[in-house]
């Protein structure tokens, strides 16, 4: 529930230049009616305030606050969504501001007199008029000076802000735009509405369009179809994971979006967009008139020059060919680890080369090959401290901390991380800011797409040595691209394909049962039980009601849903979709009892002890796409709940009603969300419902998820046609332009681009 309180501010805790994101602390009066309601709750008449200004508060300012009271670790806080000053036309709101740092050398004594001068509207006037300030004596000229260029620069920005959050813009977002584009930032949305698609994240072509069309664009000013060609390309490349479009297709899929009524779109006016797009630099077209989102383009192309400059340089490690076999034998020892021979091989190249790639399926060895390579590194130079050189990478949390513990490497983080991501599309890492370390290894390679590899490596000196782990055979990344595949294919860059499944793996019938489904064929005891799998055929109708006995019979036994429990589905509608089957489970084994409540959002309902999974990134939550964890509690306003907590292995993480689109429910999930992670139990059904989606990759994707148990059920007949469909490899064009590279015909100028478009694209919104 929204509250109104307002306050004197006594303290100023933190406040952000960049963002105008303030904390202060506010002194409250319980002499007014309107406050002193609050003081039964508060205790004290100090409350700390969070709020975005349009300039850092002073002290002993009075500000009105429109927001709602929120819990915290360090208390009650108010969180304010909007404000406006008081007393401003008052001899202390006066004196206050003039003598405060906006002002320099305009102390209190001036500021009272400019206020005695010329009255309460003081201000007023000399924005219509700096001239009056030669009424007041003892002003020098600069003096004059700097109070009229402050007060107008202070009038216009917060002109701009008001007309800014009138469009429903964020008060964070909109200090950005007008840091961003300047004093003229209302007058350039009002030419072209259709940029805050690349400015504010959040806005796409929808809410832009509606902008637009109340600003009285045309429907078919160019503009207009700009955005939506920018939009239908953007939606095409995260839906197929192609680094492009072909013309032919991309007009198809804009006639279909836009001329459903009328005719809006022609082949004149498109070709006309797409020239000005071009000129724009915002997408770029080949010789075949495929047709490339720019930054995408532009990472295929750095991409390709980055692994070209690794292969073709000659770096000296401080060490040779002697010394690696000699630590090497100690690390084998050390460890009492014996590897095989391509293992060997594997750990030796990856000290040799300046980039190299290991690929192979589960059980053949990968986790253990890195940790001999951290620990021979380590070994060769005879220092511990070389620890923290090595980065051991992965692209999601839940796989990163799966290294870390096969590996021992404490520092095993997130790319995002390593690369400082802010949000919004920002990274603090880049080419002008690389990262100084000596070895990249970088973990499930194959879930990294174009645009995250580029930039990594991008932000990397040099002579940094890359390591690229990953099982090729497993899904490509939900993004555009597929590098690990398109890396191998190029036959430029050393791989060792591991194919041995190591005795500690032997025992496992999953493992073996992976890799005749990633060869086409089903074990002839597939419907035979197993110590860790079965295969249970039943008619659709029961395939639900069985995975609860399944789950339930797991609980019984003593594994956590949360973490050791995962059912794994190819789609999300129907009556047998990921939809249907979360809401059945959680009537299951989390129902609403008699004195129990449930925060209702959309068309779901979140309940304590719920399990949830995040579908963004938000570093500034320390939370990332694909973390799972169970709703801790909710967060009240009164009786009201306003929005509710997460436990997460990161810790807990608040949610607001209004970020509640950035979770959903996780007893089941997609199988592409499962990538990078491990469960004790996977619980996949077979359907023919799902034919569009069974596929091999994503078959074998799910059974290699299963970490000490797989239970599949449903039919037969759904996995064997599922086995037989071979996905077909992505559209890209990364393989010619390493191949071009290497040729000296490659003659197109990439640009490093650092501003990439900040509309942080969901992947999910495409499966």
């Amino acid at each position: 529930m929204e509250e109104n309180i307002y306050g004197s501010v006594s303290k100023i805790t933190y406040f952000n230049e960049e963002n105008g994101y303030g904390i202060i602390k506010i002194k409250l009066n319980y002499q007014d009616n309107r406050i002193a309601k609050y003081r039964a709750k508060l205790f004290s008449n100090i409350l700390t305030v969070t709020c975005n200004f349009d300039r850092k508060p002073l002290i002993n300012e009075e500000y009105d606050f429109n927001g709602e009271f929120v819990t915290t670790s360090y208390g009650i806080q108010f969180k304010a969504k909007g404000y406006s000053r008081r007393g401003e036309n008052t001899l202390e709101g006066v004196i206050t501001y003039l003598s405060s740092d906006l002002f320099p050398k305009i102390g209190k004594i001036s500021a009272t007199k400019i206020f005695e001068t010329l009255g309460s509207d003081c201000l007023d006037q000399i924005e219509k008029d700096k001239n009056v300030l030669d009424k007041v004596a003892g002003l020098t000229a600069a003096q004059k000076t700097i109070i009229y260029d402050s007060l107008m620069e202070n009038r216009n920005k917060k002109k701009l802000t008001v007309g800014l959050l009138n469009l429903g813009i964020s008060m964070q977002m909109s200090l950005k735009l007008i840091k961003t584009l300047g004093d003229n930032v209302l007058d350039i949305i009002r030419e072209n509405p259709y940029r805050l698609m690349d400015l504010v994240e959040g806005y796409g072509f929808i809410k832009c369009d509606k902008i637009a069309l109340d600003y009285g664009f045309k429907k078919d000013d160019i503009l207009r179809i700009g955005a939506l060609i920018r939009y239908i390309l953007r939606a095409s490349t995260y839906s197929n994971g192609d680094t492009y479009v072909e013309y032919n297709e991309l007009y198809n899929k804009c006639i279909n979006e836009f001329n459903k009524e009328e005719v809006i779109i022609t082949s004149d006016n498109f070709d006309k967009t797409l020239q000005k797009l071009i000129t724009e630099k915002k997408i770029y077209v080949d010789g075949e008139k495929n047709i490339f989102d720019a930054s995408v383009y532009q990472a295929e192309g750095v991409l390709a020059q980055k692994i070209v400059s690794l292969l073709q340089e000659d770096f000296d490690y401080g060490y040779d060919l002697n010394e690696i076999d000699s630590a090497l034998a100690k690390v084998t020892n050390k460890l009492t680890i014996v590897y095989g021979e391509k293992q060997l091989q594997a750990i030796k190249c990856a000290l040799r080369e300046n980039i190299m790639i290991i690929t192979g399926g589960p059980g053949t060895g990968k986790s253990t090959i890195i940790k001999g390579i951290i620990e021979t590194y380590i070994e060769l130079f005879g220092d511990e401290a070389m620890r923290d050189q090595i980065a051991l990478l992965a692209p999601t949390g839940r796989a990163a901390k799966r290294l870390k513990e096969v590996t021992k490497h404490e520092s095993a983080q997130t790319i995002h991380r390593f690369l400082g991501y802010e949000g919004h599309g920002i990274f603090r890492n880049g080419p002008e800011n690389p990262i100084s370390v000596k070895m990249v290894i970088i973990d499930e390679v194959s879930m990294v797409d174009v645009l995250l590899m580029s930039r990594l490596l991008a932000s990397l000196y040099p002579e940094t040595k890359v390591i690229m782990v990953g099982d090729v055979d497993q899904l490509p990344s939900v993004g555009p691209g597929e590098v690990l595949q398109n890396l191998i294919a190029t036959k430029e860059i050393t791989t060792i394909s591991l194919d041995k499944i190591h005795r500690q793996a032997e025992n496992s019938t999953i493992i073996s049962f992976a890799h005749a489904i990633n060869n086409g064929y089903l074990p002839e005891t597939l419907l035979e039980k197993q110590h860790d799998r079965n295969f249970i055929p039943l008619d659709d109708e029961n395939i639900l009601e069985n995975i609860i006995k399944v789950v339930d019979q797991a609980l019984v036994k003593g594994m956590d849903m949360i973490h050791d429990i995962q059912v794994l589905i190819p789609l999300y509608r129907g009556e047998l979709g990921i939809n249907a089957l979360n809401e059945r489970m959680q009537e299951y084994f989390n129902p609403l009892k008699d004195k129990d409540i449930e925060l209702k959002h959309l068309t779901r309902k979140f309940r304590i002890n719920d399990k949830v999974i995040q579908l963004v990134n938000r570093s500034e939550k320390q939370v990332m796409n694909g973390d799972i964890g169970m709703v801790y509690s909710f967060d009240f306003e009164g009786k009201t709940i306003e929005g509710l907590s997460v436990m997460f292995d990161s810790g807990l993480v608040s949610y607001k009603k209004a970020e509640l689109e950035d979770l959903t429910h996780a007893y089941a999930i997609s199988i592409h969300k499962a990538q990078g992670s491990e469960f004790d139990l996977v619980v996949m059904p077979f359907t023919l419902k799902y034919y569009v989606m069974l596929k091999r990759k994503l078959i074998y994707t799910a059974v290699t998820r299963a970490k000490k148990y797989l239970i599949m059920l449903g039919n037969v007949e759904a996995i064997n046609r599922g086995i037989q469909g071979i996905e077909s490899h992505r559209k890209t064009k990364l393989i010619q332009k390493i191949k071009q590279i290497f040729a000296g015909v490659y003659q197109e100028n990439i640009e490093i681009c650092e501003n990439l478009p900040e509309e942080e694209v969901s992947p999910y919104d495409f499966m």
